[in-house]
């Protein structure tokens, strides 16, 4: 005789990335198994091949993580969350303000309570970001975002500088190259020879695009509170799935 099986729901998002819709169902205490032991492990690479499986396991519909812009996964992760676990979690911050007590100062230290809704979480949208920069009258480069695939392949270089390591991660986030007859794609261009491109830049022109990555879309909220305690308004900016969760 078979065990019962349970009904779930079934719940809807759209990606920011795509504006492409996808089903997903809540994860369950054999996904939450998979992501408690990788959290207990703290190696990030760990939290990452879980994160991967839950969103994989929990989609309804086809979907290639690997292949997902970094933000689309933390805005898929949060919303799995809240859907699963809880959308309200509690926040818990002390308050740094300087406050003057029988002619002494000292900090406050307060503790601000703060409960966010993690379905009223977004991805604005910076209207000054372009992933296709124009570098000189005939020369640009189309930039493609940073995916999870790319941060692995990247943790996985070994007695690099931080330097060198920004200079790899630019070239793999470089789609292609143009001037005004020519559009080179980086896959079919040797890596050495993008990151040398890279080199070639004025300041001015690194500038730009460091810009795309200064202005890529990511979960953020600013939160307003007042300290019940002293009357400090505080301005608690949250950025990145790790704020909502660490």
């Amino acid at each position: 005789m078979s065990l019962p099986k349970i009904d779930l729901p079934t719940f809807e998002l759209t990606l920011p990335s795509n504006n492409k819709k996808i089903r997903f169902r809540p994860f369950l205490v054999k996904e939450e198994k998979i992501l408690l032991m990788a959290m207990e492990s703290e190696k990030e690479k760990d939290i990452m091949d879980a994160t991967k499986q839950i969103i994989n396991n929990c989609s309804l519909d086809p979907i290639n993580v690997d292949d997902m812009p970094l933000f689309d996964v933390e805005y898929f992760f949060l919303n799995l969350r809240a859907r699963s676990v809880n959308e309200i979690i509690e926040a818990r911050y002390k308050c740094n303000n300087i406050v003057t007590d029988k002619d002494e100062q000292k900090e406050c230290s307060n503790i601000l309570k703060l409960d966010i809704n993690l379905l009223e979480i977004s991805i604005p949208k910076n209207p000054n970001h372009s992933s296709k920069i124009s570098l000189s009258k005939d020369i640009g480069v189309q930039m493609r975002y940073p995916k999870m695939s790319l941060l692995e392949s990247n943790q996985s270089i070994n007695n690099v500088s931080s330097i060198e390591y920004a200079f790899n991660y630019i070239a793999d986030c470089i789609e292609y190259i143009y001037d005004k007859e020519t559009v080179y794609y980086s896959k079919d261009v040797d890596k050495k020879e993008i990151i040398t491109f890279i080199e070639s830049l004025t300041s001015d022109q690194f500038k730009k695009i460091e810009e795309f990555f200064d202005t890529i879309p990511k979960l953020e909220k600013t939160f307003d509170i007042k300290c019940e305690k002293c009357g400090f308004d505080h301005k608690i900016v949250m950025e990145g799935l790790q704020s909502f969760f660490g």
